[in-house]
């Protein structure tokens, strides 16, 4: 039964992660940088897409994801005790 909670964790926290990792990239891409790109082929692997690298994607985006997390964080832990 841990074993299926921690699985059950891992995937939540790991998709959230890639979720608001693919969120940043995509404004930065898209806003900043004015390239056209969805966020469906940031998020997810598209095997027909040669210029973004599906690992890349996936490590990036759960890589941002993560450092946002611990920032908000560490703001929380900060500021609310």
């Amino acid at each position: 039964m841990e074993a299926l909670i921690e699985m059950v964790m891992y995937s939540i926290l790991g998709s959230t992660f890639r979720h608001i990792g693919a969120g940043l990239r995509y404004f930065f891409i898209r806003v900043i940088l004015r390239k056209k790109v969805t966020y469906k082929s940031l998020r997810y692997d598209n095997p027909k897409d040669m210029v973004l690298a599906n690992f890349d994607n996936a490590f990036a985006n759960t890589f941002f994801g993560f450092v946002v997390f611990c920032v908000l964080l560490i703001l929380m832990v900060k500021y609310l005790s």
